[in-house]
């Protein structure tokens, strides 16, 4: 899962909030891609897929029990079920 992903799920959930948006810096430093936007940051500078904060912040929610990480069960989530319907050849090739 992305960390855009991981992100819009925990937020949608309740669990993680943005944080408030903070004056852009001045002088703007060179390195800053005003192209990018984080949406934990709500802010450009840099894209949400590398955002060391968020990272941390996820990362604090798991180690503290927050957050879940356990695996689908295929006895708790099964699969769906597989239609048996067989599809004939087109003709032609029968």
């Amino acid at each position: 899962m992305t960390l855009t992903r991981a992100f819009e799920k925990l937020r949608d959930a309740g669990v993680i909030v943005p944080l408030a948006p903070r004056p852009l810096p001045h002088p703007i430093p060179p390195h800053f891609r005003s192209h990018e936007h984080c949406l934990y940051h709500q802010i450009p500078g840099h894209d949400t897929e590398h955002c060391s904060a968020l990272h941390h912040a996820i990362q604090d929610l798991i180690d503290s029990g927050l957050v879940d990480l356990a695996r689908p069960s295929v006895t708790t989530n099964p699969l769906p079920t597989h239609s048996t319907h067989a599809v004939p050849p087109p003709p032609g090739l029968q």
